[in-house]
């Protein structure tokens, strides 16, 4: 498999690099043919100008996406970005590798984004989410991170915005718009203060998730065809209140590890989108869920395949 790593931290011995290094090694190992855009050691210029092409469509206005279908259309990228979109036309996996800087990508692998991904050329008219480059060929993308912050600040609860609503921009906005599936981000919390133990560890964690990464299941998000001339969503938002039935159910305890991980693969695919729960052990204990389908009957449908689904009762509300 074809694998590009676009690496964007400026300090070759940070443990953001290291996990980068360990990406490439392990991929090759493993007999990928593995490319890196170090963004920092190439002094990649991130800003998107007319420096991007070799021909002017309008020279008395500049707009950008003109430019790049002209380019397109004369095979004109200059030479330096034109070896950048050949590496993204041929991944099956795209790797960003960065530390989180302001709740998003470094400026670098930003204007990067903005000068490799071009209209016409990368995206536009039909190739979009489902029918984008990456759907070309089956690709994938992760991301590779590492965070200043632990897991409890992105958790929606604590002081950062909820962590799938930091990633949306990345996963959704460049992963899925091109027709990359996304793959859960590789974290590393942190990683600035963490111990040499720690840092260990996740470099244990990446080597021994990388042999797999093309078996893993992907984040499902909503396809194009959900939302016919760019409007809203065809399918329906529902709430629905759990509720325990009387009596207790001696198999709860042996049911939960298979209750938890078919309620995350409801998340996974996108059944589920929000979720509460009191606690566990109150008297009247109560689930809170907001899910997407089609219609009621698809829902409680989905609810039945639950472990746990004898036990418990279902109200099932449309919201939307």
């Amino acid at each position: 498999m074809q694998i590009l790593i676009v690496h964007a931290h400026p300090e070759p011995q940070s443990f953001c690099s290291s996990l980068a290094r360990t990406a490439a090694e392990v991929l090759t190992q493993q007999g990928h043919s593995v490319a890196v855009s170090d963004l920092y050691a190439q002094r990649f210029d991130p800003v998107s100008w007319r420096s991007n092409f070799t021909t002017v469509k309008n020279a008395e206005y500049y707009k950008q996406q003109q430019e790049e279908l002209y380019a397109t259309e004369q095979n004109s990228f200059a030479p330096e970005l034109e070896a950048e979109i050949r590496k993204l036309e041929a991944a099956d996996l795209l790797i960003f590798s960065f530390p989180l800087w302001w709740f998003g990508l470094p400026a670098i692998l930003k204007g990067w984004v903005d000068r490799a991904f071009p209209m016409g050329r990368v995206y536009g008219g039909a190739k979009l989410f489902e029918g984008g480059l990456g759907s070309l060929r089956g690709a994938r993308a992760m991301a590779l991170m590492t965070t200043g912050a632990l897991p409890v600040a992105f958790s929606g609860r604590g002081v950062s915005p909820a962590f799938t609503a930091v990633m949306a921009p990345i996963q959704h906005g460049v992963f899925w718009f091109n027709g990359f599936q996304p793959l859960e981000p590789f974290v590393a919390w942190g990683a600035a203060r963490a111990s040499d133990d720690t840092r260990a560890e996740y470099l244990e964690k990446l080597r021994a998730r990388l042999p797999g990464i093309f078996d893993e299941a992907p984040i499902v998000l909503p396809p194009f065809q959900d939302f016919p001339q760019w409007g809203p969503d065809t399918k329906k938002r529902f709430r629905v209140v759990l509720r325990r039935k009387n009596g207790p159910d001696p198999e709860r305890e042996t049911l939960l590890p298979a209750e938890r991980a078919q309620m995350a693969e409801f998340r996974r695919t996108g059944f589920v989108l929000d979720e509460a729960f009191t606690a566990s052990d109150a008297a009247e204990w109560r689930g809170f869920l907001t899910v997407r389908a089609g219609s009621a009957d698809e829902v409680q449908e989905k609810l039945a395949t639950l472990p746990l689904a004898r036990s418990l009762e279902f109200e099932v509300f449309e919201v939307g």
